[in-house]
């Protein structure tokens, strides 16, 4: 009986090993073709989802209001919005590449996020004449105005509420405020913004946006609280129909030593549909002046599932680094070339992340 036992054991942990053995060998290394196919496919969706955003009524009604003129330019105090201010740290931390960004998309947050509301409080209505405003409600910020332009009653409302406020070193610092869009009644574009601030070098931000079948969800966060050390991080998740087709997460943390440059240690990840471009940095700044880029960036695609797409190579060309993706194959081609609108999430992402370390 002992010896069964045993037996009935050894088989149950082969067939464990047996299963975990299967599941790694599920991934695989694409040939060029698949890869190929993969990267097309994504490109596709992309654009795809992009006229889709486009499209939307939140999104078209929150770009013509930003071309509108301002009803609040006269109430809002300009030398507020001057300086490097903790509420402006904070809201260009929120608002700094919260949305994918598009050549065709621009979101215009900073209408949204503002810190002057106790100033502009009350309802803005357009008229022939411009805006017109009254006090009332004392607790929300109102502006209506016809959409289209042609439209002969003011059909959209937006309203700002539920601002808050914190008194740091005798300056208001904006903790949250949220904002709804209705247009023809209809509820078709909201946001929540939040902050969390611990001190002038510790603080984060959050915003949730939805609008048609869209939703986003972005937080940052910066600690330079700890002595030579600054410490960042980025989450980013755009979903259509509660299903995630574009995501962004980044972890930074940056030692700053005493002969004038820093140790950086970055590990990011950009997913954009199925494809999952894995970007990992640890080296010394001054490597940005005289260093390969290969021998600082790692910079890898995968799908989702794990199989890996190639890998991503810079290659110098008239005195600048020109970056190109190598199948598994060995093969080489432009990246903007193979693939030109992921490209330029990819270069955007980038640009964000690095404009953050050495900003």
């Amino acid at each position: 009986m002992k010896m069964k036992k045993i037996s009935l054991f050894t088989l149950l942990l082969a067939g464990m090993f047996a299963f975990v053995s299967c599941e790694k060998d599920d991934t695989k290394n694409l040939s060029k073709d698949e890869a190929q196919q993969q990267i097309a496919n994504v490109e596709q969706d992309l654009v795809a989802k992009s006229n889709e955003i486009v499209a939307t009524d939140g999104y078209k009604i929150q770009d013509y209001f930003y071309n509108l003129p301002s009803p609040f330019v006269s109430k809002s105090n300009p030398v507020k919005a001057q300086g490097s201010s903790m509420a402006q740290r904070v809201m260009e931390l929120a608002s700094r590449n919260l949305m994918l960004e598009n050549p065709e998309i621009d979101f215009h947050i900073e209408y949204f996020i503002i810190d002057y509301f106790n100033d502009v409080k009350g309802t803005w209505s357009w008229t022939p004449n411009g805006w017109s405003h009254e006090t009332t409600p004392t607790d929300k910020v109102v502006v209506k105005f016809p959409y289209p332009q042609t439209n002969a009653t003011n059909n959209v409302t937006i309203t700002y509420y539920d601002f808050t406020t914190t008194l740091f070193y005798g300056e208001s610092v904006p903790t949250g405020i949220k904002v709804k869009i209705e247009y023809n009644g209809t509820q078709v574009f909201t946001m929540a913004y939040s902050a969390t601030i611990t001190n002038m070098m510790k603080y984060s931000t959050k915003v949730d946006v939805t609008f048609g079948p869209f939703s986003i969800s972005a937080q940052e966060s910066m600690d330079a609280s700890v002595n030579n050390k600054v410490l960042m991080g980025k989450s980013f998740v755009f979903k259509k129909d509660g299903k995630t087709f574009y995501s962004e997460n980044a972890d930074v943390s940056v030692t700053l030593l005493e002969n004038n440059t820093s140790d950086i240690l970055l590990n990011a990840k950009q997913v954009i549909g199925n494809l999952e471009f894995r970007i990992k940095l640890d080296a010394n700044t001054s490597a940005f002046e005289t260093g390969n880029l290969n021998d600082i960036i790692s910079l890898s695609l995968y799908t989702t599932s794990g199989d890996k797409v190639g890998d991503f190579v810079w290659v110098q060309e008239n005195g600048e680094w020109e970056l190109y993706f190598k199948f598994n194959n060995g093969e080489q081609v432009k990246a903007v070339t193979l693939m030109p609108y992921i490209s330029e999430r990819l270069a955007s992402f980038m640009d964000d992340l690095f404009g953050s370390i050495f900003a």
